[in-house]
């Protein structure tokens, strides 16, 4: 890992995994969207990814200072007009609130002042009057689409909290028999563990991994677009996210996340 160009092709995914960012903020920050990020929030994320990837990021951080130093009404302004917005609603319940509290007050001395005197047949009939509770507690299912990778929510359905569950299923697996070796279609950053020893290794690279048939290995890599290169022929991958794979007993297999989480004993990485 070198330069920021290097983040940039690892991607938001990889990178949240390793670093916790959030993936919104990442998204901003490699593509570079200054306006978007507060200087306390660019200069913590910059920290953190020097600390993670070992890299200096010193001319990021002064494309940063700048971009803000040309363009001055970036931050101000949105700040300004989100502090009048909730200062004029703020103003608008407490007022409501005050005339919803008199008219309530005048309501009940009113009420207080009949059944004083004597109960009206109006509110005999309403105080016998049974009420009927409606159950309004549903249901919502989320239709969902399988792919090897997990199982991804469809974001279809209007509902106004989704529950993501972490996928323990067992691993769709997809073959690739006597593999050779795996090369990017473009740069990608790639994690191995020996499952015999649990040492790990990493790097970014645009070159071809060769395979080494007689270990027992564990691939993450930060995108799909692979080439899966076989005495028989290639097999071409075009997925955006990350995918995982196990080299076992001369073997590789496509895996999802669960399934690489299970094997690398609980954590994504």
């Amino acid at each position: 890992m070198k330069s920021f160009e290097d983040l940039q092709e690892l991607g938001a995914n990889v990178i949240h995994e390793q670093t916790h960012i959030a993936r919104a903020k990442l998204e901003l920050l490699l593509n570079k969207t200054y306006g978007d990020l507060s200087r306390v929030q660019f200069m913590g994320f910059m920290s953190i990814l020097e600390r993670e990837y070992g890299i200096d990021l010193s001319d990021i951080r002064q494309e940063y200072d700048e971009f803000m130093q040309t363009h001055p009404e970036v931050i101000l302004p949105k700040s300004s007009v989100i502090l009048q917005a909730q200062s004029r609603s703020r103003q608008k319940w407490v007022l409501g609130g005050i005339v919803v509290i008199a008219v309530l007050i005048a309501l009940g001395s009113m009420t207080q002042g009949k059944l004083s005197i004597s109960p009206s047949d109006d509110v005999i009939k309403l105080s016998s009057t049974d009420v009927q509770v409606v159950d309004q507690n549903t249901d919502v299912t989320l239709p969902v689409e399988m792919n090897v990778t997990g199982v991804l929510p469809v974001a279809e359905a209007n509902v106004s909290v989704v529950k993501h569950e972490k996928n323990t299923s067992t691993a769709s697996v997809v073959n690739f028999e006597s593999a050779m070796n795996i090369k990017p279609i473009a740069k990608v950053w790639v994690g191995m563990m020996d499952m015999h020893s649990g040492k790990k290794t990493q790097k970014v690279t645009k070159d071809s991994i060769v395979l080494d048939g007689s270990k027992n290995t564990l691939f993450m890599f930060g995108h799909g677009r692979l080439e899966i290169m076989t005495p028989e022929g290639n097999k071409t991958l075009r997925e955006r996210n990350a995918v995982w794979f196990t080299l076992e007993d001369g073997k590789l297999q496509q895996i999802n996340e669960a399934k690489f989480t299970e094997i690398n004993k609980g954590t994504n990485w």
